[in-house]
């Protein structure tokens, strides 16, 4: 397995185009990848974690 590592805004566009290249011509099999440091908006919805509330 091929893990790419990424950072958000940060990886240069034009190394995922050339890691989605090696995938359609098959040099590369079963590839995967890690985009670290998102920022996720509050606003979307999605939120991961622990909430407790106290009365």
């Amino acid at each position: 397995m091929t893990v790419f590592i990424t950072r958000s805004e940060y990886t240069e566009k034009r190394l995922i185009e050339f890691s989605k290249e090696l995938s359609k011509s098959q040099k590369l099999k079963n590839m995967a990848y890690v985009i670290n440091d998102v920022a996720f908006n509050k606003r979307s919805g999605y939120n991961y974690g622990y909430e407790y509330g106290y009365d």
